[in-house]
């Protein structure tokens, strides 16, 4: 595994960010902006990916205190591999008082691909975090190969969200995904959301998961949901 890694800490004047990609890796950070205690950083496709074989790695680490604003410069596309398999796996670590914000665009599943994505975020006390993830089942034209999605967050070691999703665009399951190709989560972590709506369910400890199901990422209605978490964990409310 070819692994990116992402850090930041306070200091004074200006953030310590350290960025750092392994050789051979395609996910590459880079810095966009920073001040004492934040920093904007956007994940680039350093080539195509995925690959059939591919397998990245993504670790982070939001230092205490600090605000991560983690973009997408675009979305992945996991490519026609004849079933062969890729993998992404995404550990993060929110240290007490710090904030990650992470906007994910698509990631695509064509025909062909079998992609085994894990990702674990771990909340210290008084940490939080918003994570947008949106699942794509095919291109245009296509019904999908593989996803197999396993999410844990926990928040003070206590277990948060435990999820792991399993489709393939050939076979759709009824009570799963169905007929549906398009699966987009919001996930908010540490803190209780100031609002719900038909689309989120709150969660046992501090958090909430918003879900859409469909069949394209432009009828989501979960910008609004997006923006009023946004809201909610930069204490704007």
């Amino acid at each position: 595994m070819r692994t990116a890694r992402i850090a930041v800490d306070a200091a004074p004047g200006r953030a310590l960010v350290d960025l750092s990609a392994e050789a051979g890796t395609t996910l590459v950070p880079r810095l966009l902006d920073r001040t004492a205690s934040s920093a904007r950083i956007a994940l680039v496709a350093g080539g195509a990916m995925l690959l059939g074989g591919d397998a990245i790695g993504l670790d982070i680490r939001v230092g205490a205190g600090c605000t991560l604003d983690l973009t997408e410069v675009g979305g992945t596309v996991a490519y026609d591999a004849d079933g062969e398999a890729s993998g992404w796996s995404t550990h993060v670590i929110v240290e007490p008082g710090a904030t990650l914000i992470w906007r994910g665009l698509e990631t695509v599943v064509a025909d062909g691909a079998n992609l085994h994505r894990r990702t674990e975020i771990a909340l210290a006390d008084g940490a939080r975090a918003l994570v947008r993830d949106i699942c794509v089942l095919g291109r245009s034209g296509e019904r999908g190969g593989r996803l197999c999605a396993e999410t844990t967050v926990t928040v003070d070691d206590v277990p948060l969200l435990v999820e792991s999703i399993d489709v393939h665009g050939d076979q759709p399951m009824p009570g799963v995904l169905g007929s549906n190709r398009v699966i987009e989560s919001i996930v908010l972590a540490g803190i209780r959301p100031g609002e719900s709506d038909a689309h989120t369910m709150e969660t046992a400890g501090p958090g909430a998961l918003a879900r859409y199901l469909g069949h394209s990422v432009h009828e989501s209605p979960l910008a609004h949901t997006w923006d009023t978490f946004r809201r909610l964990i930069e204490g704007d409310d």
